[in-house]
């Protein structure tokens, strides 16, 4: 656990807390001479870049200098003939810069402290199963609420059914591994024989690697990629993709980053639909818009979403579609997929039906905690119930 046992007086927490730190610092100890495979008591940075990768974490040289910078800054340093060489005092100051932020810089970790604060809807600092899913979606996965449910249950370490920020660090470092782990293995596959890329061979692995990246975050083998033609297309817009040759994987890393986060804003309009999903979508509003100038008035915007189930029987009813249209106007307005304001287009329809589905997803949840609640079922208990179900429902889809 994360804190000392219950019962205890102050005297035997402050010896508790001892025997924690001394734990602590033999196995900064045992790391050190691992590392140190010179046996001189320093660890330079190769041994260093090396020993991150045992322990879980694929970094750049970039950030491995950012890390030791910020150690720096923790007490003393002996200056050495080397900036990056590490003697065992400066070692256990970047160990524990590496273990507090899960490898991130200062401005990852601010980037991700941003990101948290944003979709902590109710601001109780910690990031509930709904909220996740909106998160899952900005970041251009395509997840449904009973996948971020089971995805939930193999994160939350505490059983909270929430992540808390340091959980969700510890969510993006297992993100970002995968990332790098892929990118990693595509710069050595295309590499020549001087550990660098061309131009041309550049281009071409950036664009396998964007085609290649699936939208489905439980289960990337059953994924087929959002956009039919996007193999097509992101060959196109790599022809004007700026790239200095010769590439090292330093900058590989920084490029395929890049394209990444240009895919993200490609995907984040879709709000987490499917490819099927969304051509079911566009074939509704081209049933509904009349006038076929691209808008849906207000009349057609509610016969749609009642063609897809939603119940506008009551007052109350209508006051929810109005005040989820006005939200998806903002959201397409602030992404830049609403080109005549105040006007319905598709992109308008797909952030309000996500609006809707977010409603119903919240009513399910409650529904699912009051049953696990009357059958005594613990979390974890309904947490394996969904991925059984979650299993055989994907089974039958493929």
């Amino acid at each position: 656990g994360g804190g000392p046992p219950l019962g205890l007086s102050v005297s035997e927490a402050l010896v508790w807390a001892r025997r924690l730190r001394d734990k602590e610092f033999e196995s900064y100890r045992q790391a050190f001479t691992e590392a140190d495979s010179s046996g001189d008591g320093i660890v330079d940075f190769e041994e260093l870049k090396e020993l991150c990768a045992k322990l879980g974490f694929t970094l750049t040289d970039a950030a491995i200098d950012a890390m030791i910078e910020k150690a720096k800054e923790r007490g003393e340093w002996h200056d050495l003939a080397n900036d990056h060489e590490l003697d065992y005092d400066a070692f256990v100051h970047f160990m524990r810069v590496l273990h507090e932020r899960d490898g991130f810089t200062d401005a990852e970790m601010e980037e991700i402290t941003a990101t948290f604060v944003k979709f902590d809807e109710d601001g109780s600092k910690d990031m509930d199963v709904i909220e996740l899913n909106d998160m899952l979606h900005h970041m251009g996965f395509t997840t449904h609420i009973d996948e971020v449910l089971v995805l939930l249950s193999r994160i939350d370490y505490n059983s909270s059914r929430s992540l808390s920020l340091r959980d969700f660090v510890r969510f993006m470092r297992l993100h970002r591994e995968g990332q790098m782990r892929t990118v990693k293995d595509k710069f050595n596959q295309r590499k020549g024989r001087e550990g660098v890329m061309d131009e041309g061979t550049t281009r071409s692995a950036l664009t396998e690697l964007a085609a290649g990246e699936t939208a489905n975050l439980m289960h990337p083998e059953h994924s087929k990629l959002l956009d039919r033609d996007f193999p097509l297309n992101e060959a196109i817009k790599m022809r004007n993709f700026v790239i200095e040759a010769p590439v090292t994987y330093e900058k590989f890393v920084a490029y395929a980053e890049e394209v990444r986060n240009r895919r993200c804003q490609e995907l984040r309009k879709r709000a987490g639909f499917t490819d099927v999903e969304i051509t079911r979508f566009e074939r509704l509003f081209e049933e509904h818009d009349l006038t076929r100038n691209g808008f849906l008035n207000g009349e057609e915007v509610t016969r749609l979403v009642m063609t897809l189930g939603f119940q506008l029987k009551t007052v109350e009813d209508q006051k929810k579609i109005v005040t989820q249209l006005n939200s998806a106007k903002k959201v397409a307005a602030d992404q830049g997929l609403c080109f005549e304001d105040g006007k319905v287009d598709f992109w308008v329809v797909v952030q309000l039906l996500r609006g809707l589905y977010r409603l119903d997803d919240k009513k399910t949840l409650i529904k699912v905690t009051r049953a696990a609640e009357q059958s005594r079922f613990q979390a974890q208990e309904v947490a394996e119930f969904q991925e059984v179900f979650l299993n055989w429902y994907q089974r039958d889809q493929t």
